[in-house]
C-alpha cells in the first residue's frame, strides 16, 4: 500500500506525466466512443508517447524541456 502512495505521489509531482496519463487517456476514451477516427488516434498516441519518452530531464546538466 505505501508503495502505491509513493507511486501515486512521484506521478502527480510530474507535470509531464500528467499530461500523458490525460492526452491518453482523452484519446483512448475519444477513440471507443467513436469521437476520433483511428487515424487521429495514432497520431495522438504517437506525440503523447514521443512527447513523454524524449523528455526525460536532465542530460550532462541540460535540461531538453522546461517542464521536468
Amino acid at each position: 500500500m505505501k508503495f502505491m502512495l509513493n507511486s501515486i505521489k512521484n506521478i502527480l509531482a510530474s507535470a509531464s506525466k500528467i499530461v500523458f496519463l490525460m492526452l491518453a487517456f482523452t484519446a483512448c476514451v475519444g477513440f471507443f466512443m467513436g469521437i476520433l477516427e483511428s487515424k487521429d488516434f495514432m497520431v495522438l498516441s504517437m506525440a503523447a508517447f514521443t512527447f513523454y519518452f524524449a523528455n526525460k530531464g536532465e542530460v550532462k546538466g541540460k535540461l531538453p524541456y522546461a517542464g521536468k
